[in-house]
């Protein structure tokens, strides 16, 4: 089968991937007349989304080899590419044992993320939602995964804080957390 490529009836589907030959059953066909649902729909869009996404990553000379030193043997860039368009970045390991409310007070955090996370805005809020001070956290690396917010407000109320945290990745994907004053993370 070494080198062989296309479909076998309605069953298999032969491809070619490095020196590797790939058979994968065919994908169900939809009964015809049967229209999508609106979740179908919505899905079939974001996985469009994906793709272009993915394939201008892979053009860009800056994001693809970035991409590339993520794969791994049976991965492209394109896939990581992908991948990280639909993986939320999250937050790890946040420490704020050093914040007591006052200013100039540092709170750092680790983002996971497939690639990187680019800007995070950081927000303390009290329990009804208030903003009490919010900003820009800075990048303590080249490559997005230690944050460091440094605190500009007098917080008297700190321990009962929560922290808003609004993630924005390489895709420009958009993904807030919520975390409570002293919850430990990771």
């Amino acid at each position: 089968m070494h080198g062989a490529s296309g479909k076998i009836g309605k069953m298999l589907v032969f491809r070619q991937k490095g020196d590797q030959t790939i058979i994968a059953r065919t994908a169900k066909e939809r009964p015809d007349g049967k229209p999508y649902t609106i979740k179908q729909l919505a899905v079939q869009e974001k996985f469009l989304d994906a793709s272009l996404y993915a394939k201008k990553a892979i053009n860009d000379t800056l994001l693809r080899p970035l991409y590339q030193a993520k794969a791994n043997v049976n991965q492209t860039a394109y896939n990581i590419a992908f991948k990280d368009f639909f993986t939320a970045p999250t937050i790890r390991r946040l420490n704020d044992l050093d914040y007591l409310g006052q200013p100039g007070e540092d709170i750092t955090f680790l983002i996971k993320d497939v690639l990187m996370v680019s800007r995070v805005n950081f927000e303390i809020i009290d329990s009804s939602d208030t903003v009490i001070e919010s900003g820009l956290a800075e990048s303590l690396d080249d490559i997005g995964l230690e944050w460091k917010y440094t605190t500009t407000v007098a917080n008297p109320e700190y321990a009962d804080s929560m922290y808003r945290i609004t993630m924005l990745d390489t895709p420009k994907n958009v993904t807030t957390e919520i975390r409570s004053y002293g919850q430990e993370i990771g």
